[in-house]
Protein backbone atom coordinates (compact mmCIF):
# COMPACT_ATOMS: atom_id res chain seq x y z
CA UNK A 1 0.00 0.00 0.00
CA UNK A 2 2.75 2.42 0.76
CA UNK A 3 3.51 4.88 3.25
CA UNK A 4 2.80 8.51 3.10
CA UNK A 5 3.70 11.81 5.01
CA UNK A 6 7.13 13.48 6.06
CA UNK A 7 10.39 12.43 7.77
CA UNK A 8 12.74 15.10 9.11
CA UNK A 9 16.35 14.21 8.60
CA UNK A 10 19.56 15.86 10.32
CA UNK A 11 21.30 15.49 7.18
CA UNK A 12 24.83 14.63 7.85
CA UNK A 13 28.25 16.88 6.11
CA UNK A 14 29.68 15.61 2.99
CA UNK A 15 26.90 13.72 1.62
CA UNK A 16 24.16 15.60 -1.35
CA UNK A 17 20.57 16.25 -0.08
CA UNK A 18 19.44 13.52 -3.02
CA UNK A 19 21.67 10.79 -1.62
CA UNK A 20 20.14 11.54 1.84
CA UNK A 21 16.49 10.94 -0.03
CA UNK A 22 18.18 7.83 -1.87
CA UNK A 23 19.53 6.61 1.91
CA UNK A 24 15.63 7.27 3.89
CA UNK A 25 14.18 5.43 0.52
CA UNK A 26 16.32 2.63 1.06
CA UNK A 27 15.62 2.75 4.65
CA UNK A 28 12.20 2.58 4.42
CA UNK A 29 11.64 0.90 1.27
CA UNK A 30 9.51 3.19 -0.89
CA UNK A 31 9.66 4.05 -3.96
CA UNK A 32 8.88 7.87 -3.87
CA UNK A 33 10.22 10.75 -1.92
CA UNK A 34 11.88 14.31 -2.48
CA UNK A 35 13.65 16.48 -0.42
CA UNK A 36 11.91 20.37 0.69
CA UNK A 37 14.80 22.28 -0.09
CA UNK A 38 18.58 21.11 -0.47
CA UNK A 39 21.53 21.48 1.69
CA UNK A 40 24.61 22.05 0.27
CA UNK A 41 26.97 18.97 0.71
CA UNK A 42 29.05 20.26 3.37
CA UNK A 43 25.80 21.84 5.37
CA UNK A 44 23.88 20.02 8.21
CA UNK A 45 20.61 20.31 9.69
CA UNK A 46 16.88 20.14 8.73
CA UNK A 47 16.18 18.24 5.98
CA UNK A 48 12.35 18.02 5.32
CA UNK A 49 11.83 14.37 3.23
CA UNK A 50 8.30 14.04 1.37
CA UNK A 51 7.30 10.22 1.01
CA UNK A 52 4.67 9.24 -1.03
CA UNK A 53 1.89 11.45 -1.36
CA UNK A 54 3.90 13.54 1.44
CA UNK A 55 6.06 14.70 -2.03
CA UNK A 56 2.41 17.10 -2.80
CA UNK A 57 2.33 19.15 0.18
CA UNK A 58 5.76 21.05 -0.55
CA UNK A 59 3.37 24.06 -2.35
CA UNK A 60 1.69 24.28 0.93
CA UNK A 61 4.50 24.13 3.69
CA UNK A 62 7.02 26.54 1.70
CA UNK A 63 5.85 29.85 2.70
CA UNK A 64 7.44 29.14 6.18
CA UNK A 65 10.64 30.82 7.18
CA UNK A 66 13.86 29.12 7.33
CA UNK A 67 16.26 29.45 10.24
CA UNK A 68 20.10 28.53 10.26
CA UNK A 69 23.28 29.11 12.35
CA UNK A 70 26.05 30.42 10.05
CA UNK A 71 29.89 30.05 10.78
CA UNK A 72 31.00 33.00 8.99
CA UNK A 73 34.96 33.29 8.42
CA UNK A 74 36.69 36.65 6.98
CA UNK A 75 40.44 35.65 6.43
CA UNK A 76 39.84 34.61 2.92
CA UNK A 77 37.24 34.15 -0.02
CA UNK A 78 36.86 31.36 -2.02
CA UNK A 79 35.03 30.46 -5.32
CA UNK A 80 32.07 29.11 -3.65
CA UNK A 81 31.70 30.96 -0.86
CA UNK A 82 31.91 28.72 1.62
CA UNK A 83 34.97 26.38 2.69
CA UNK A 84 34.79 23.67 0.06
CA UNK A 85 36.04 26.06 -2.80
CA UNK A 86 39.52 26.94 -4.37
CA UNK A 87 40.75 30.60 -2.48
CA UNK A 88 41.10 33.12 -3.96
CA UNK A 89 42.54 35.91 -1.88
CA UNK A 90 43.75 35.58 1.88
CA UNK A 91 43.12 38.15 4.62
CA UNK A 92 46.18 37.99 7.50
CA UNK A 93 45.66 39.36 10.43
CA UNK A 94 41.54 40.18 10.52
CA UNK A 95 40.09 41.70 13.01
CA UNK A 96 36.59 42.21 12.77
CA UNK A 97 34.24 44.68 15.09
CA UNK A 98 31.11 42.91 16.36
CA UNK A 99 29.34 46.57 15.81
CA UNK A 100 30.07 47.13 12.07
CA UNK A 101 28.81 42.95 11.55
CA UNK A 102 25.48 44.18 13.28
CA UNK A 103 25.25 47.41 11.09
CA UNK A 104 25.51 45.51 8.18
CA UNK A 105 22.26 43.26 9.41
CA UNK A 106 20.14 45.81 10.42
CA UNK A 107 20.99 47.84 6.94
CA UNK A 108 19.79 44.72 5.11
CA UNK A 109 17.18 43.82 7.10
CA UNK A 110 13.78 43.02 5.29
CA UNK A 111 13.47 42.10 1.31
CA UNK A 112 17.06 42.49 -0.37
CA UNK A 113 18.18 42.52 -4.17
CA UNK A 114 20.88 38.93 -3.65
CA UNK A 115 23.11 38.14 -6.20
CA UNK A 116 23.78 34.25 -5.78
CA UNK A 117 27.33 32.38 -5.84
CA UNK A 118 28.49 31.30 -9.07
CA UNK A 119 28.17 27.46 -7.79
CA UNK A 120 24.18 28.11 -7.89
CA UNK A 121 21.09 25.88 -9.02
CA UNK A 122 20.38 29.03 -11.24
CA UNK A 123 19.81 27.69 -14.74
CA UNK A 124 21.15 29.02 -17.99
CA UNK A 125 20.46 26.95 -21.44
CA UNK A 126 18.75 24.26 -19.45
CA UNK A 127 22.13 23.62 -17.04
CA UNK A 128 22.47 24.67 -13.49
CA UNK A 129 25.46 27.09 -13.12
CA UNK A 130 27.09 25.18 -10.79
CA UNK A 131 27.59 22.81 -13.56
CA UNK A 132 28.66 25.26 -15.91
CA UNK A 133 31.09 27.09 -13.93
CA UNK A 134 32.88 23.39 -13.11
CA UNK A 135 33.38 22.83 -17.05
CA UNK A 136 35.41 26.05 -16.75
CA UNK A 137 32.82 28.45 -18.30
CA UNK A 138 32.01 32.21 -17.25
CA UNK A 139 28.57 32.41 -15.67
CA UNK A 140 26.43 35.74 -14.52
CA UNK A 141 23.95 34.80 -11.96
CA UNK A 142 20.80 36.52 -11.56
CA UNK A 143 19.79 38.71 -8.53
CA UNK A 144 17.02 37.65 -6.88
CA UNK A 145 14.51 38.84 -4.00
CA UNK A 146 15.03 37.79 -1.02
CA UNK A 147 14.01 38.56 2.78
CA UNK A 148 16.71 38.09 5.88
CA UNK A 149 13.53 38.72 8.42
CA UNK A 150 16.18 38.34 11.53
CA UNK A 151 20.10 38.20 12.30
CA UNK A 152 21.71 38.14 15.56
CA UNK A 153 24.74 37.28 16.51
CA UNK A 154 25.34 34.03 18.54
CA UNK A 155 29.33 33.88 18.73
CA UNK A 156 32.64 36.08 17.44
CA UNK A 157 35.92 36.20 16.95
CA UNK A 158 38.84 38.36 15.54
CA UNK A 159 38.31 36.67 11.88
CA UNK A 160 34.31 34.83 12.35
CA UNK A 161 30.87 35.16 13.63
CA UNK A 162 28.27 32.95 14.42
CA UNK A 163 24.89 34.28 13.35
CA UNK A 164 21.53 33.03 13.56
CA UNK A 165 19.77 33.51 10.68
CA UNK A 166 15.86 33.82 9.69
CA UNK A 167 15.36 34.02 6.19
CA UNK A 168 12.62 33.53 2.96
CA UNK A 169 12.97 30.46 0.91
CA UNK A 170 15.61 31.15 -1.49
CA UNK A 171 18.16 32.91 0.41
CA UNK A 172 21.82 32.11 0.00
CA UNK A 173 23.26 31.98 3.22
CA UNK A 174 27.21 31.83 1.28
CA UNK A 175 25.69 35.06 -0.35
CA UNK A 176 25.28 36.61 2.86
CA UNK A 177 28.54 35.25 3.86
CA UNK A 178 30.59 36.91 1.08
CA UNK A 179 28.34 40.52 0.90
CA UNK A 180 29.05 40.46 4.81
CA UNK A 181 32.70 40.45 4.15
CA UNK A 182 33.33 42.60 0.75
CA UNK A 183 31.35 45.53 3.21
CA UNK A 184 34.02 45.03 5.88
CA UNK A 185 36.71 45.03 3.63
CA UNK A 186 37.41 41.41 4.27
CA UNK A 187 36.73 38.14 3.08
CA UNK A 188 33.90 36.32 3.64
CA UNK A 189 32.98 32.45 3.19
CA UNK A 190 31.21 29.80 5.36
CA UNK A 191 32.68 27.81 7.30
CA UNK A 192 29.72 25.99 8.68
CA UNK A 193 26.24 26.14 8.15
CA UNK A 194 23.55 24.56 10.02
CA UNK A 195 20.09 24.63 9.10
CA UNK A 196 17.77 24.35 12.27
CA UNK A 197 13.71 25.07 10.89
CA UNK A 198 12.13 24.65 7.67
CA UNK A 199 8.88 23.90 6.49
CA UNK A 200 7.32 25.00 9.93
CA UNK A 201 9.41 22.06 11.21
CA UNK A 202 12.75 22.23 13.92
CA UNK A 203 15.97 20.48 14.05
CA UNK A 204 14.90 18.98 17.89
CA UNK A 205 12.32 16.77 16.35
CA UNK A 206 14.67 15.40 13.43
CA UNK A 207 16.72 11.99 12.94
CA UNK A 208 19.75 10.74 12.08
CA UNK A 209 20.20 8.59 9.14
CA UNK A 210 21.18 5.85 12.07
CA UNK A 211 18.41 6.67 14.57
CA UNK A 212 15.54 6.84 10.97
CA UNK A 213 16.86 3.24 10.60
CA UNK A 214 15.72 1.95 14.20
CA UNK A 215 12.30 3.93 14.20
CA UNK A 216 11.96 3.08 10.14
CA UNK A 217 7.81 3.71 9.52
CA UNK A 218 7.10 4.91 13.22
CA UNK A 219 9.16 8.31 12.54
CA UNK A 220 6.53 9.14 9.93
CA UNK A 221 4.68 12.06 10.11
CA UNK A 222 1.16 11.29 8.99
CA UNK A 223 0.15 14.20 5.87
CA UNK A 224 -2.63 15.87 7.92
CA UNK A 225 -0.30 16.33 10.57
CA UNK A 226 2.44 17.96 8.57
CA UNK A 227 -0.05 20.25 7.17
CA UNK A 228 0.11 24.07 9.11
CA UNK A 229 -3.58 24.79 7.37
CA UNK A 230 -7.35 25.37 8.88
CA UNK A 231 -8.73 21.84 9.23
CA UNK A 232 -12.30 21.27 8.23
CA UNK A 233 -13.88 17.84 7.79
CA UNK A 234 -16.93 16.89 4.99
CA UNK A 235 -19.53 13.98 5.41
CA UNK A 236 -19.22 10.66 3.76
CA UNK A 237 -21.44 12.37 0.64
CA UNK A 238 -18.82 14.95 0.26
CA UNK A 239 -16.01 12.26 0.65
CA UNK A 240 -17.37 10.41 -1.89
CA UNK A 241 -17.97 13.89 -4.32
CA UNK A 242 -14.12 15.04 -3.28
CA UNK A 243 -12.88 11.65 -4.74
CA UNK A 244 -15.13 12.34 -7.88
CA UNK A 245 -12.97 15.78 -8.15
CA UNK A 246 -16.25 18.08 -7.97
CA UNK A 247 -16.73 21.27 -5.72
CA UNK A 248 -17.22 21.19 -2.21
CA UNK A 249 -20.51 21.68 -1.22
CA UNK A 250 -21.34 23.69 1.89
CA UNK A 251 -23.71 21.05 2.71
CA UNK A 252 -20.32 18.54 2.82
CA UNK A 253 -18.66 20.57 5.65
CA UNK A 254 -19.13 19.48 9.02
CA UNK A 255 -16.46 22.06 10.51
CA UNK A 256 -16.98 26.11 10.50
CA UNK A 257 -13.28 27.50 9.73
CA UNK A 258 -12.68 30.51 9.56
CA UNK A 259 -10.38 31.91 6.32
CA UNK A 260 -10.64 34.78 3.57
CA UNK A 261 -11.28 34.13 0.10
CA UNK A 262 -8.81 32.19 -1.47
CA UNK A 263 -7.46 31.03 1.80
CA UNK A 264 -6.37 27.21 1.55
CA UNK A 265 -7.70 24.82 3.91
CA UNK A 266 -7.19 21.34 4.41
CA UNK A 267 -10.01 18.72 3.79
CA UNK A 268 -10.40 15.80 6.06
CA UNK A 269 -13.00 12.14 6.23
CA UNK A 270 -15.08 11.47 9.39
CA UNK A 271 -11.45 9.57 10.35
CA UNK A 272 -9.20 12.42 10.23
CA UNK A 273 -7.11 11.63 6.97
CA UNK A 274 -6.51 14.10 4.28
CA UNK A 275 -8.77 14.25 1.23
CA UNK A 276 -7.30 17.53 -0.24
CA UNK A 277 -6.24 21.02 0.32
CA UNK A 278 -8.82 23.35 -1.00
CA UNK A 279 -9.25 27.01 -2.14
CA UNK A 280 -12.15 28.72 -0.39
CA UNK A 281 -14.06 30.30 -3.22
CA UNK A 282 -17.85 30.59 -1.80
CA UNK A 283 -20.34 31.14 -4.27
CA UNK A 284 -24.34 30.17 -4.06
CA UNK A 285 -23.75 26.35 -2.13
CA UNK A 286 -19.89 26.08 -3.38
CA UNK A 287 -18.10 26.18 -0.29
CA UNK A 288 -14.21 25.49 -1.90
CA UNK A 289 -12.20 23.81 -4.84
CA UNK A 290 -10.10 21.33 -5.37
CA UNK A 291 -6.52 22.70 -5.34
CA UNK A 292 -4.53 19.06 -4.47
CA UNK A 293 -5.87 15.93 -3.80
CA UNK A 294 -5.27 12.81 -1.90
CA UNK A 295 -5.98 9.17 -1.62
CA UNK A 296 -6.86 8.30 2.08
CA UNK A 297 -5.06 5.12 3.09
Amino acid sequence: MGAHGIVLIDKPPHITSRKVVDRVVAILNEKRAGHFGSLDPFATGLLCVGIGQGTKLLPFLQHHTKEYSALVGFDLSTDTDDLTGEVLKRFDGVRVDRARIEEWFDANRGMISQLPPDYCAQKHGGKPLYKLKRAKQEVSPRPKQVSIDEASILDAGPDWVRVRIVCSRGTYIRSIARDLGAALGVGGYLRELRRTKSEGFSLEKALTLEGLAEKKAQALIPLEEAISLPKARVTPVGEAGIADGKAIQFSWVVDDVVAPEGAFVAVLNGSGALLCIARIRRDGGIWGYIERGFKPY
